[in-house]
């Protein structure tokens, strides 16, 4: 008995949808954190620089143009380097999987991000802050997965997440 093959068309229709997004962890030299506000989100609303790849873009590249979309930073010369991916199942009105992707933007000076910041759209506020003052200003689950990846990138390593910010 053979098996019957199965048209690719009708395969790749049958897998599970994904969609993939790109945040950058950008600090100064004192460790503290760039976040920005999402507009009209509540005040909890504080998250990386970042936002969802458009149609045949790397989340390498997203994570670039979405930091200089979102808050007119060119990272330092060096690469972005991955910190962290987080997956989630369908979930909160979500019909299809989730991919975040997590770059390291290195340290920049405070004296550049007063200068160079500006926001989309997108957002109404900025912020450089320390992890433990971001603590008490965002909901609990944003802020472990900021620290997670924080202390990757101190570590050199890279995080996997599930469920858009629990370790696995």
């Amino acid at each position: 008995m053979t098996a019957e093959r199965v048209p690719r068309d009708q395969f790749e229709a049958s897998l599970p949808r994904t969609t993939s997004w790109a945040a950058v962890l950008i600090r100064d030299h004192l460790g503290r954190v760039l976040m920005l506000h999402k507009a009209g989100a509540g005040p909890r609303a504080w998250q990386l620089p970042g936002g969802h790849l458009d149609h045949g873009e790397y989340p390498y590249d997203a994570a670039l143009r979405e930091l200089g979309e979102e808050a007119n930073v060119a990272p330092g010369s060096l690469p972005l380097q991955l910190i962290g991916i987080d997956f989630s199942l369908p979930a909160h009105g979500w019909t299809g999987n989730r991919a975040a992707y997590f770059f390291d933007g290195g340290r920049l000076e405070v004296e550049y991000m007063d200068a160079c910041v500006t926001l989309s759209d997108e957002h109404d506020d900025w912020g450089l802050r320390a992890m433990t003052d971001w603590q008490t200003m965002m909901k609990p689950p944003d802020w472990q997965r900021i620290q997670w990846l924080a202390e990757a990138a101190d570590k050199g390593t890279v995080t996997y997440l599930h469920a858009m910010g629990r370790a696995s």
